[in-house]
């Protein structure tokens, strides 16, 4: 069979045409599996993402008077808005600050002109302190004077010019609106340094131990003669991440199934002479025909970008399927079958399905990773088998892998026997570590840990896919 064969489809346009003739048009289709994506934005529009309760609780734990985030992920994390321009440049270009005071405000710092242009049309519900400035012809250190009483006059905001030959439209009214409303409640600075500068003071920051992400907001305190410490935030914020709040919950549900049905989509439209390649491809097109992100799609143990070979009848293999949805991460592992599978592949995939099925019954708050993994391999040892399977739990959220490991900040990252809490969101993975069994097996979903126990937040239907 030849590689076009791949899919169960043909092409038009550009398009997948459906194989069944009463399937609705692309469009149509593409429509419908936007629908989660659509009621994410809604969610996103709501307000800021992190768990604040639990970033209290960890800063006091943590010995820290606030913290000050720039990469654009954790930007996100505190504020809801990616911040486009720092992933791009590769380096801050924005600001969020909390303090262990939940009396004072979260806040925010930014440049004036990307506020107008990028956040305004957003419509966050934000109740965030925002400190604007309008200049980017200074380099970090080159204002020694920031100390100083009296900040210099800002320069005039940037906007869009007026041509006047048409009456201005509903988006650039709404950014002129919100724009004004940002510069009523605390007018723009010179520079990012003042601007920074004012906020870290405003929160009466200035003088005590700071969590940060990035050095350049190490050098921005010390120019400012501020006599604040600061310390490498990693270890805080995973251990805020860790516990997820409503909205976070709500986007992960989405990513989750995304993620599960996009992979779901592509295997089942392999044929033998399709490649490697050739479902990576669809794989990735289907995540984005729902709105996520794909980043990953490890195919029978191979993680190689380069590695390419076809498919054939009678192969057995694992996929496990990494994609995310506003900046969430789904992570899906199943047992592909082309044709009918072999006793040996029936065998590992029934073992690794009881070790989750043991797993699953007793996930609950107060239970340890180590525990976790004692129950998986017990539970397949016991029913007979002597598949290796490591039944490894990783927290999942912004991060694939997203967790506070041993040792704390600056150490290389080891996981901890971390104990379950509610609001946490796991994956529990369970390939089979073995050869010579005719193939290769994986068995993975992702559980919201409730107070009464988990709860599966993409469809766990079968764990196995013949096609």
């Amino acid at each position: 069979m030849k590689r076009r064969d791949l899919l169960k489809t043909s092409l038009a346009g550009g398009s997948l045409l459906p194989f069944v003739s009463n399937a609705k048009s692309p469009q149509e289709k593409s429509d419908n599996l936007l629908n989660n994506y659509l009621k994410g934005t809604e969610i996103l529009r709501q307000g800021p993402l992190i768990n604040f309760e639990q970033a209290y609780r960890v800063m006091h734990e943590e010995e820290l008077d606030g913290l000050i985030v720039s990469d654009p992920v954790n930007l996100y994390y505190f504020t809801g808005y990616y911040d486009h321009l720092g992933f791009r440049f590769n380096a801050p270009t924005a600001f969020a600050l909390l303090s262990k005071d939940e009396k004072k405000p979260l806040s925010i710092v930014m440049n004036q002109f990307i506020y107008y242009f990028s956040v305004t049309d957003s419509n966050f519900n934000w109740d965030i302190d925002t400190y604007l400035f309008t200049g980017w012809d200074k380099k970090i250190g080159e204002n020694k004077d920031s100390s100083m009483i009296k900040e210099p006059q800002a320069s005039p905001s940037l906007i869009w010019k007026n041509h006047g030959e048409h009456p201005v439209d509903e988006i650039e009214l709404n950014r002129l609106g919100k724009l004004d409303d940002v510069i009523k409640d605390i007018p723009e600075s010179v520079d990012v340094q003042w601007a920074l500068t004012k906020a870290i003071k405003n929160l009466e920051l200035d003088s005590g131990c700071i969590g940060i992400d990035h050095s350049v907001i190490k050098n921005i305190i010390e120019n400012s003669r501020m006599k604040s410490i600061t310390l490498d935030a990693d270890h805080a914020l995973r251990k805020i991440r860790i516990i997820k709040s409503f909205r976070e919950i709500e986007l992960m549900k989405i990513a989750a199934q995304s993620n599960a049905e996009a992979a779901l989509a592509a295997v089942k439209q392999v044929k033998m002479g399709a490649t490697y390649h050739d479902l990576k491809s669809v794989y990735f097109r289907e995540c984005s025909m729902r709105g996520n992100i794909p980043y990953l799609l490890q195919m029978n143990t191979v993680n190689s970008e380069v590695f390419n070979r076809e498919f054939k009848d009678g192969d057995a293999f694992m996929i496990d399927a990494v994609s995310q949805g506003f900046h969430y991460t789904g992570d899906y592992g199943r047992t592909i079958f082309i044709g009918e599978p072999k006793k040996s592949m029936i065998n590992a995939t029934k073992a690794i399905a009881i070790g989750w099925d043991a797993v699953r019954e007793k996930l609950k708050p107060g239970l340890r990773y180590s525990e976790i993994r004692k129950i998986g391999r017990d539970a397949i040892k016991k029913a007979g088998f002597d598949y290796g399977c490591p039944v490894t739990p990783h927290s999942v959220g912004l991060f694939h892998t997203d967790e506070p490991g041993k040792g704390g900040a600056g150490a290389y990252w080891e996981k901890d026997d971390l104990i379950l809490q509610e609001n946490m969101i796991i994956s529990v993975d369970m390939p089979v570590l073995n050869t010579g069994i005719g193939g290769s097996a994986h068995l993975e979903d992702l559980t919201l840990i409730t107070k009464d126990g988990g709860e599966q937040i993409n469809d766990i239907g079968n764990r196995t896919i013949i096609v």
